[in-house]
C-alpha cells in the first residue's frame, strides 16, 4: 500500500476493529459490502471525480483504484481480487460521503 493517508489509515483502524469479530461475522460483513458492475464503475468515477476536484490526493484516489480494481473479481464481490474487508467497508464509506458531498452541492 502507498503512504500513510487519510484512506490508508482508516483502512488500518477498521482492520484493527475487524479482527476482533467472529469469523461469522467477518464473512456476513464482507458479503454486505459486494458491489455489482454498475457499481463498481460509479465508486471508480466517483474516486476520479474527487481526485480531479482536488479532494482526495493522488495515493488516496490511488488506494481506492487499486482495491476496486480495473475490472472487479466475482469471486472477491467485485473488488480486486485480495481486497480485504477492511478496505471495502472504508472506501465504501467514503465513497458513500463523496456522493452525498455531491448531491448536496448540485442541488
Amino acid at each position: 500500500m502507498l503512504g500513510p493517508n487519510r484512506v490508508s489509515r482508516a483502512i488500518d483502524v477498521s482492520r484493527e476493529a475487524i479482527s476482533k469479530l467472529n469469523a461469522d461475522t467477518q464473512a456476513a460483513l464482507d458479503a454486505t459490502l459486494a458491489v455489482e458492475f454498475d457499481e463498481h464503475f460509479a465508486y471508480q468515477q466517483a474516486q476520479a471525480r474527487a481526485h480531479v476536484e482536488g479532494l482526495l490526493s493522488t495515493d488516496e484516489a490511488q488506494v481506492v483504484y487499486v482495491a476496486l480494481g480495473e475490472v472487479g473479481s466475482p469471486s472477491n464481490g467485485g473488488w480486486a481480487e485480495g481486497t480485504d474487508t477492511a478496505t471495502k467497508a472504508v472506501v465504501t464509506q467514503l465513497i458513500g460521503e463523496l456522493l452525498t458531498r455531491r448531491s448536496k452541492v448540485a442541488r
